[in-house]
């Protein structure tokens, strides 16, 4: 390899280089655009599911136990309650790892 090689080489290679950085750069802003526009909202969304969800296979046991049981309406108040504190439980716990996210990646940076 002579020296006009290496030096198209090299001059693609910055090409290259000068490329991706462009690529990279607008990559990381419109992902961090899009995570700051939509990430609140999901979590939001995902915290507000999950209590609903809670509640309402709590409240479907209870009542399908009251039935069975003939003991109505006292466990299905008892599983609304339970499912209550297991929505509530599961919506720190999301917002536990939603807080700790960034401190992770600023360490990262």
């Amino acid at each position: 390899m002579d020296d006009r090689d290496k030096r198209a080489i090299d001059e693609l290679q910055a090409q290259v280089d000068a490329l991706n950085a462009r690529r990279g750069k607008a990559e990381r802003s419109s992902a961090g655009r899009a995570g700051r526009e939509t990430g609140q909202m999901g979590l939001g969304f995902r915290i507000s599911v999950e209590m609903l969800a809670t509640l309402a296979v709590g409240t479907g046991m209870g009542f399908v136990l009251d039935r069975w049981l003939g003991t109505s309406p006292w466990l299905t108040l008892v599983f609304l309650v339970l499912g209550a504190g297991a929505g509530m439980r599961n919506a720190i716990k999301v917002a536990e790892r939603a807080s700790a996210k960034p401190q992770n990646e600023t360490k990262r940076l």
